[in-house]
């Protein structure tokens, strides 16, 4: 899954903050941050070993680009 965060205000208006996230095939919780204005690149990762883990990170980086005016972007897919 992906969760895309962008700023809309500013002079850095068009840049993104992505995170992707999900299992590998040996059962290991990935989370991948990436970063950039048309493609991106992946700037940090992770590997969690618990769901837990991934809620709390991705509660933390989500709050922190929040704070820098970037807009969710993300549509929740049931």
């Amino acid at each position: 899954m992906t969760i895309k965060m962008v700023n809309k205000t500013g002079s850095r208006y068009g840049r993104f903050v992505a995170y992707e996230y999900g299992q590998d095939l040996f059962g290991y919780i990935y989370l991948d941050k990436i970063k950039g204005r048309e493609k991106g690149k992946v700037v940090d990762s992770w590997i969690l070993e618990d769901l837990a883990s991934l809620v709390k990170t991705l509660d933390l980086e989500l709050y922190r680009r929040e704070v820098e005016n970037y807009e969710n972007t993300s549509h929740w897919n049931a």
